[in-house]
């Protein structure tokens, strides 16, 4: 699947043009702040995050959906009773056009990350866009996504 990182700012982009003309085919958006899937279905472009002070990790294809880690992964379970572990749970939420035509609400997923590579840092963001690559991809079938998955560095696993 091809990857696009921004979409271009030449002035180019409308809205309205043909899918082929916005990105080709199985190419995704990433890390994008002005939405085009939303500027497309005339809801405000701006990608809303929790955590302004982190980064944009975010996927679309410009046409049916858009994904977004919502903020910074937390401890998992979160109970300071449970001791201290070593698992964190990162969500995120996205927006796709529902084949029966019903308004689109924006939706929740979390990703449980088992074995993430530290805590912060360049290696837990490749971790978190790799996951996101793995739910757009998903999102790019027409299958619904589950609410929680499981993450073990390689695979994305359904748990519920």
């Amino acid at each position: 699947m091809g990857i696009a990182h921004q979409r271009p700012s030449s002035g180019t982009f409308k809205a309205d043009q043909p899918e082929q003309t916005l990105l080709p085919s199985g190419t995704l958006l990433r890390n994008f702040e002005i939405c085009p899937h939303c500027e497309r279905i005339g809801r405000p472009p701006l990608v809303e995050r929790l955590n302004e002070a982190g980064p944009v990790i975010s996927r679309s294809d410009g046409i049916t959906f858009h994904l977004v880690l919502g903020d910074r992964p937390i401890s998992f379970p979160a109970e300071k009773s449970s001791g201290k572990t070593e698992m964190l749970t990162a969500g995120y939420w996205y927006m796709r056009e529902r084949s029966d035509g019903s308004p689109q609400v924006t939706e929740t997923v979390v990703v449980l990350l088992r074995r993430p590579p530290g805590r912060r840092g360049a290696a837990l963001m490749h971790c978190l866009e790799t996951v996101a690559d793995k739910l757009a991809e998903k999102l790019t079938k027409p299958d619904d996504l589950a609410t929680f998955y499981e993450f073990d560095g390689h695979r994305l696993v359904r748990i519920s």
